[in-house]
């Protein structure tokens, strides 16, 4: 049932927040059991200092991390049945819907019990600690994020954020300002503002983050990066990303109010969004606008990364000098414009079929470079013949071999002397044409750092270590907004939009240019 006194709970919710604020100031001024330093940025405005904390490069290699899981998704499965992989322990799970907390007991108790009998001495040791995790010991329960930071701030090391996507902003917000390093789901926030003021946080902060990003963490995308900086490919100036699943096009948006079920707690389930009754419905992942971002959100951060990284689109992201001699001499900043069609116009939902396309403005010596996502049941209407076409420049003349490169989702950057196509989660690259590169090493980055995956490198991160983290929150910010700003293009299909990303605006478009962030309600923030 919908909450008595909504208005009642968001004073509440505002109240628990201010108990974090100052339950956090106080933490700064004692010495906790580990606090995260950056000392790389201990003269940046507003750095987030916490007094008397032990700086992350005093950590032993091999000292236990203690982790609290936000939500039950993707890098949280990994996490909460691996933990043992990163001489970790879990004491913290978080989630507003209550009803997913058993499954996770009862998935430590099925692994406590696998494992006690394997013939891996690896896991009849973990067995123990997920038997511990299963009989509920050394591990704390919580609905509200902020609460959990306000009573367990001192136990928590690191958190991993895998939720819903309107979730994701003001978790990692806590997170960051509690002084924990994040590994979080993708996209960064559900909106541009979102993406924005996370980016910041985290560079204030200076705090080890990194986002679900399989492909990063692989060889073969680090040394792509390097070969098309060598010129391997020749110059890029045609991008094309796809996503063979289509949107859900619902007509409207839940209506109706229905009894909210037992262990929801539906007012904490919408955190930051305005106040709507409760229908199931609104529960259906990337379904609607205000809770998702739909495609673009789910796959996009996985087949957008690769071209994003390897042609530095970052760089548009800097902000360009405001005072001084320089300024004067300095250029307007650089427009990246954005348009799509789609199959229909829905403010409320995703179309069936969507294509958008960026043109993205030259980056250092890399010249203008026009990126299409392709997305639908079959693509979108004319893509499968056309990235074929593509393919058939550099020798993919069979279609089936095309259809395999193709398969459910995927990039292709094509070079004037050749091409690059990455699979759906940017972790397989194929260099084309295959002869050009037969005694080229295409698997193991040469200068780029080697990576031991995501996970790891980010829990190496979290111990003090210094690994070559590709998917960190600078990156993954800008990412996101990029993708973000696709999602608004398909509102405003036919019409060009021209975002200026070095200070995060639609320069042209009054109306898109609203749809850049939302108030959040009271008693939330990132």
């Amino acid at each position: 049932m919908k909450p008595e006194n909504p208005r009642s709970r968001s004073r509440e919710a505002s109240d628990r927040t201010s108990e974090i604020r100052i339950l956090t100031n106080s933490a700064t001024r004692r010495v906790s059991r580990r606090r995260f330093l950056a000392t790389s940025l201990g003269g940046a405005a507003g750095l987030l200092i916490l007094a008397d904390a032990r700086s992350a490069r005093t950590y032993q290699a091999n000292e236990r991390l203690n982790l609290a899981v936000f939500g039950k998704m993707y890098n949280a499965e990994h996490f909460l049945t691996g933990a043992h992989l990163h001489n970790a322990d879990i004491v913290a799970i978080c989630n507003p819907d209550q009803r997913r907390i058993p499954e996770v007991f009862q998935r430590w108790d099925e692994v406590a019990r696998q494992w006690s009998a394997s013939e891996n001495p690896q896991q009849r040791q973990a067995a123990a600690q997920y038997r511990r995790l299963a009989d509920r010991q050394g591990v704390e329960v919580y609905a509200d994020v902020r609460r959990m930071f306000a009573e367990m701030a001192q136990r928590i090391d690191a958190v991993i954020v895998s939720d819903y996507d309107h979730f994701h902003g003001v978790a990692c917000g806590e997170a960051l300002r509690a002084g924990k390093p994040v590994c979080s789901e993708r996209p960064l926030g559900l909106t541009i503002q979102d993406a924005r003021r996370l980016r910041a946080l985290a560079a204030e902060t200076g705090l080890p983050t990194t986002y679900r990003s399989p492909g990063t963490g692989t060889g073969a995308f680090r040394r792509a990066m390097e070969l098309v900086e060598e010129g391997a490919i020749g110059p890029v100036r045609e991008v094309h990303i796809w996503f063979q699943r289509g949107g859900p096009d619902r007509a409207e948006r839940p209506q109706g109010r229905h009894e909210v079920p037992e262990g929801l707690d539906w007012d904490l389930w919408l955190g930051p969004l305005p106040w709507r009754d409760y229908h199931p419905d609104w529960m259906s992942y990337a379904h609607w606008r205000e809770t998702s971002n739909g495609g673009l959100g789910s796959f996009g951060p996985h087949t957008t990364i690769f071209p994003f990284l390897t042609l530095k689109m970052r760089e548009l992201w800097n902000e360009p000098p405001k005072t001084g001699a320089r300024a004067l001499e300095s250029a307007p900043p650089a427009m990246i414009r954005v348009e799509a069609e789609c199959s229909n116009r829905n403010r409320v939902s995703y179309p069936r079929w969507e294509r958008v396309r960026w043109e993205i403005p030259a980056r250092g010596d890399m010249p203008p470079v026009t990126v299409t996502w392709h997305h639908g049941p079959e693509f979108a209407p004319g893509t499968r013949e056309l990235i074929h076409a593509k393919l058939r420049q550099w020798g993919v003349t069979s279609e089936q071999d095309a259809d395999d490169l193709m398969r459910t989702a995927g990039s292709l950057l094509l070079g004037e002397q050749g091409a690059l196509v990455a699979d759906d989660h940017s972790v397989k690259i194929t260099a084309l044409p295959k002869e050009k590169f037969v005694d080229v090493e295409t698997n193991r980055p040469l200068r780029i750092g080697a990576s031991r995956g995501i996970y790891v490198d980010w829990i190496e991160a979290c111990r003090g270590g210094q690994p070559k983290i590709l998917a960190d929150f600078d990156h993954g910010g800008p990412l996101s907004e990029l993708l973000m700003l696709g999602n608004i293009a398909t509102q405003f299909p036919q019409e060009a939009l021209d975002y200026d990303p070095a200070n995060g605006r639609i320069a042209n478009h009054a109306e898109a240019n609203e749809k850049l962030g939302y108030p959040y309600r009271e008693g939330w923030r990132i």
